[in-house]
């Protein structure tokens, strides 16, 4: 995954966070506060994801893009 996306895709996660919190005040209800550590918890685990990916290319040896 390139880093523009990367960027754009926490952005978006983001900005649903914050939509949930914002449909859980719309319509006065506590269950969209609920799904809202969801997207939360995919940014960091996207990170990761990403780094593993990049140290497992490096330990073979190649050469990296950034």
């Amino acid at each position: 995954m390139s880093e523009r996306r990367k960027y754009a895709a926490i952005v978006v996660l983001f900005l649903a966070g914050f939509g949930m919190i914002a449909l859980a005040s719309a319509i006065d209800a506590y269950w969209p506060l609920f799904l809202t550590p969801l997207p939360y918890a995919l940014i960091p685990w996207m990170i990761a994801h990403a780094r593993a990916g990049r140290d497992s290319v490096s330990s073979r040896g190649e050469d990296l893009n950034l």
